[in-house]
């Protein structure tokens, strides 16, 4: 597996694949924002854009979302959005660790944060020292 982070200017070259991926999380979110807005973000380096590629199938089977969050006293980055084929997240999951990590260092990132709605990721990250931190719950008020 490849996990490399996409320049904005190649942003609509893969698209057609990373759009549809992502609207999966998009689907189950509160509708805050559309994939259009997504990609308006990554084009304007407001979030980046990273892509899990096969290498012997040279195909796209995941990608994820990124954004620096300058706080005041640290940096973080935070993964907002992460979609994969089904089933194909232990094949990858060193691999975006390491690219992350490596981004991280070179981006001087204290923090990472992972938005998730599901708590697999705590399965999948557990032994590489990431740990629930906090949990967001959401109520809808027009259901009021």
């Amino acid at each position: 597996m490849i996990i490399y982070q996409v320049e904005p200017k190649h942003v609509d070259l893969v698209w057609p694949d990373v759009g549809q991926l992502l609207s999966k999380p998009l689907e189950k979110s509160l509708g805050e924002n559309t994939l259009e807005d997504i990609k308006s973000w990554i084009k304007s380096k407001t979030y980046q854009l990273w892509v899990i590629l096969d290498k012997e199938q040279n195909k796209i089977i995941g990608a994820c979302t990124t954004q620096i969050i300058h706080y005041s006293r640290n940096n973080h980055l935070r993964m907002e959005l992460a979609a994969t084929n089904n089933n194909t997240m232990d094949l990858w999951i060193d691999d975006w660790y390491k690219a992350t990590e490596d981004f991280c260092k070179k981006q001087n990132i204290d923090y990472v944060e992972i938005v998730a709605q599901r708590d697999g990721w705590i399965r999948l990250l557990k032994d590489k020292g990431y740990k629930k931190y906090y949990t967001v719950l959401v109520k809808d008020m027009k259901d009021d």
